[in-house]
């Protein structure tokens, strides 16, 4: 029997209680998930987090939620997760101080290059790689020994996840629920580049949600669903799970929450989801749902509509609608139009059902509607129920026993089980109103708010005695603050000012480093001797084009996304061409055993001087960020880096092949896809072109400029040998459907 017993257990004990983390992007939000059950909520404050659109959070709500959060045993982590320019370093660790003095408990970054100074400053305080940090592999992982979680990549599956794991020792968190970017987080440009709006800044345009070729949503992602995997989570070892949703409703974060925490506690009893509680996901918001690379899709792509559509009803055909989920009068329709691609909707007044009004119509129901939206293939949604709505939340409230005593000219005393207060005045004789229990009930019963409830055991006060109520107010208030004190112990900042970088240049003239595409224009560009060739390390003519580079350095360019076998690839690759450089656009590569020389590319978001800094001891020369302007770039104390000067760079990186070659969005910008080891590359629509102005870098003391050339090989190395050598020469043609990128302006 015991055996029996202990086969039984075993599945039981091998699976790790997970922790759920719920987004809050207002004050009802991190009440919804407090409330219904989130192990830590993660938001962010007005500057420096990847949803700047949200309503965030004030200094005065912060202090609120940490106590609620601190109160109900909930976490609290703060979102400083975007790119953070040189003029704005001193204000993102003053920011991140005022929150750490105030108690949050973690704070998730992208910037890996600060972390080391987060773990200096603020003692206790965890540090979470932000998914925007794009670690998608353990060797990633492994070359940051700062976060103590790190939220990995949503393209990973599974079975990597499992093998990210097992090769490090650092918690792992894991995307669930909600919305889905197309592209690997971090590693998106387009509304960088056509709107001044970047990802990395936190105001992305959400350009992947456009129709394309005029084919539908090509590149819209749906939204992620794993309910029906946390068994299977906690089997894998992952530490925590995460719900997108930051900018949805306290109603979403509610059922989301709710449903996620069930199937937690569920553990041994975990069951799919019922068609209802799918049913009640979908009413929180849903762009159809996916469950994601995690169980092995092969895509991720709703191409038919880019926006939340609640419950498919049914097509409309022959003048009605056959149901396949209950509508009421009163209910939310939606009518989508696909010849229009346009949502039209309205509350629904009146229904027909074999010709006769109804206020019901039940599932296999065929109904009518009178409206000009209503017809044939029409697709049909509920969109909102009419029903008394319920609230985000019941506030959990806690019980504290406390002792009241006094006596007259002496102060109001109340003791709590660690903790004690005194009012601020003297109690004194009453002439009208006598303070009893009764009245100070009154008063401490206002605690319900932040779900504190305060059981007076017992009343030791003289009779007869008074107490303004403004002092009562304070008194309360005290109190409160003398309780929450246990949740959240005061923490003490070690802050000291950053380390001084000091101004660093080349000391060599300027040199073009060129990305060429096949042996005939590699052949072209070692005609004219740049400084460094870049060739695909995964193309099958590498070693020949090693061969075939006699002029220039020959490097191998890597690739942006790549899992821990691309890189023991990379290494094999390496150890039998011998190139004389590589370009790694991956944190995995840092570690590679290389000697030769190493640039990194733009997809490290190299944003400051301290990333240049710490890319420079790691012997690698990086590309500063194509997000930053000129002037902010020529603020650098440190210019020992490349700037992408010319080239058609690519501004979204996806997981895996695409059908279509390029996507033409509604104002007829045609951006190209390129396949890169088996993944995507989708590229700009125009080649940014800095020529001329390239000459102000020059005069700055930056030296390296990264060309990267599909065709016209021979023209623009020539051009820019020009532009660097001083010789005059007319370049009007060559700025012809090109833009200068974010050269002027850079971005919000």
């Amino acid at each position: 029997l015991n055996n029996v017993f202990i086969k039984e257990l075993k599945p039981i004990l091998y699976m790790k209680k997970i922790s759920l983390v719920s987004p809050a992007g207002d004050l009802e939000s991190l009440k919804a998930a407090v409330y219904n059950g989130a192990d830590a909520v993660y938001l962010g404050i007005d500057l420096f987090n990847a949803r700047r659109l949200a309503n965030n959070f004030s200094w005065e709500q912060l202090k609120e939620a940490i106590d609620i959060a601190h109160l109900n045993g909930a976490k609290i982590y703060l979102a400083m997760n975007t790119l953070v320019r040189n003029n704005e370093i001193k204000s993102w660790f003053s920011t991140l101080e005022k929150a750490y003095l105030m108690g949050i408990d973690a704070v998730i970054m992208q910037e890996v290059f600060l972390m080391k100074y987060v773990k200096k400053f603020f003692p206790g305080l965890e540090i979470h790689a932000s998914t925007q940090s794009s670690m998608m592999n353990y060797r990633s992982i492994k070359l940051f020994p700062e976060p103590d979680m790190v939220v990995l990549a949503r393209e990973l599956k599974q079975k990597e996840i499992s093998e990210i794991i097992k090769k490090t020792k650092k918690k792992i968190e894991v995307f669930v629920h909600g919305h889905l970017c197309i592209a690997y987080s971090g590693q998106c440009l387009i509304s960088s580049l056509i709107g001044k709006r970047s990802g990395n800044r936190g105001i992305c345009a959400s350009s992947c949600r456009k129709d394309y070729n005029r084919d539908g949503y090509l590149i819209s992602a749906k939204d992620l669903n794993l309910a029906n995997y946390i068994e299977n989570m906690a089997k894998t070892g992952v530490d925590a799970i995460k719900i997108e949703g930051r900018m949805k409703s306290p109603e979403y974060v509610s059922i989301v929450t709710k449903t996620y925490r069930r199937q937690i506690d569920s553990r041994e009893h975990i069951q799919k989801l019922s068609g209802e509680q799918i049913n009640d996901l979908k009413m929180g918001f849903n762009r159809e749902f996916t469950s994601g690379f995690y169980s092995g899709e092969d895509s991720i792509v709703g191409s038919e509509m880019p926006m939340n559509r609640g419950i498919f009803l049914g097509r409309i055909k022959k003048g009605r609608v056959k149901l396949n989920h209950e509508i009421k009068l009163g209910d939310g329709l939606g009518f989508w139009d696909s010849r229009r691609k346009k949502m039209n909707g309205f509350t629904l007044k009146k229904m027909y059902i074999d010709g006769n009004d109804s206020m019901i119509g039940n599932r296999g129901d065929e109904v009518k509607v009178p409206s000009k939206y209503f017809r044939d293939e029409i697709k049909v949604y509920l969109t909102s129920k009419n029903y008394e709505e319920k609230a985000a939340y019941e506030i959990k409230i806690k019980k504290f026993d406390i002792k009241l005593s006094g006596k007259l000219n002496s102060p109001l005393k109340i003791i709590g089980p660690d903790f004690s207060c005194v009012s601020e005045i003297v109690l004194q004789k009453s002439n009208k109103h006598s303070l009893d229990v009764k009245m100070v009930k009154e008063f401490l019963d206002k605690s319900y708010t932040k779900g504190i409830k305060w059981n007076i055991v017992k009343f030791d006060v003289e009779e007869n005695l008074f107490m303004p109520k403004s002092m009562l107010t304070k008194l309360r208030l005290k109190l409160e603050e003398a309780l929450l004190k246990r949740f959240t112990p005061e923490k003490k900042s070690e802050m000291i000012p950053l380390p001084y970088v000091p101004d660093a240049k080349f000391d060599h003239d300027s040199r073009l480093l060129v990305k060429v595409y096949g042996l005939s224009q590699l052949k072209e560009a070692n005609e004219l001797k740049p400084y460094a060739i870049y060739y695909d390390a995964f193309e099958k003519e590498a070693l020949a084009a090693k061969k075939l580079c006699t002029n220039s350095k020959f490097f191998l360019d890597t690739p942006v996304v790549m899992t821990d076998k691309d890189i023991d690839d990379v290494q094999h690759i390496i150890n039998k061409i011998k190139p004389d450089g590589i370009m790694i656009g991956n944190w995995g590569l840092m570690d590679l055993k290389f000697n030769g020389e190493i640039h990194g590319k733009y997809s490290l978001n190299t944003f400051n001087d301290y990333a240049v800094e710490a890319l420079r001891k790691k012997g690698i020369i990086p590309m500063v960020s194509v997000e930053l302007s000129s002037d902010q770039i020529l603020r650098f104390k440190n210019k020992e880096f490349i700037h992408y000067t010319h080239g058609r760079i690519p501004v979204m990186h996806l997981k895996g092949e695409y059908d279509e070659y390029t996507l033409t969005d509604d104002k007829n910008y045609t951006f190209p896809l390129r396949l890169v080891n088996g993944n995507t590359e989708m590229l700009y629509s125009r080649p940014i072109a800095t020529l001329d102005k390239a000459k102000k870098f020059i005069s700055g003391g930056i030296r390296y400029f990264f060309l990267d050339l599909e065709r016209d090989t021979t023209t623009y190395i020539k051009a820019y040998q020009n532009i660097i050598n001083g010789v005059k020469q007319d370049i009007t043609m060559l700025k012809r459907g090109t833009t200068i990128g974010n050269f002027e302006k850079g971005v919000a």
